[in-house]
């Protein structure tokens, strides 16, 4: 299962930001990863927590140039999506370029190491905002079939705007699908009560 939000910049600019549920889809989203993507990573520094992906527009080239409440929503996300960094009142979150990471065989799902550690960044994320990650999850699309065919095909295309189309595309069956999926899990914690 892969999170898709979306971020808005103070002058109406979109982002994509990109999470994975778990280390293996974690692991699915470095693989399938390229370059023309544009992906900045941000992970809690010496704690799990979610890998959170930012798709910098065409004309950015590095984090700076990216307006700060964005990074924030990023930071946030990252914060919120780590059980230790959740729990205190600031948080080191590390950044870097995807091109940055490196993967091997000898490494559990959902660890990584880098290629240089110059072009890594020390973020800090201040106290959980509730209104803003609430902002947020309005925003969020499921991707829960098909998630490692789907990155497979987007990393053949080498297309940058690949997942902003099929989601545009999908938009209202994958929010059918999460509306199936919660009710399904009412019914599921209902029958568990009443069989109690």
């Amino acid at each position: 299962m892969v999170y898709y939000y979306r971020s808005e910049s103070e002058n109406g600019q979109s982002y994509a930001v990109i999470l994975g549920k778990d280390k293996f889809e974690n692991d699915m989203l470095i693989k399938h990863g390229f370059k023309e993507l544009n992906y900045v990573w941000f992970h809690a520094d010496k704690f799990s927590s979610g890998h959170v992906y930012l798709k910098l527009k065409s004309d950015e080239k590095q984090l700076a140039d990216v307006p700060s409440e964005v990074v924030n929503d990023c930071l946030q996300l990252c914060k919120a999506n780590s059980i230790q960094g959740n729990k205190m009142s600031q948080c080191t979150i590390i950044a870097t370029p995807w091109i940055n990471l490196r993967k091997n065989g000898t490494m559990k799902p959902g660890e990584v190491a880098f290629k240089s550690l110059r072009k890594i960044q020390k973020l800090q994320c201040y106290a959980r905002d509730t209104k803003l990650l609430n902002k947020l999850d309005k925003t969020r699309l499921e991707v829960v079939e098909n998630v490692e065919l789907w990155l497979h095909e987007a990393k053949k295309t080498k297309d940058p705007e690949f997942f902003e189309v099929y989601l545009a595309n999908n938009a209202d069956i994958l929010l059918q699908q999460e509306q199936e999926r919660k009710l399904e899990k009412k019914r599921a914690k209902k029958k568990a009560t009443t069989e109690t």
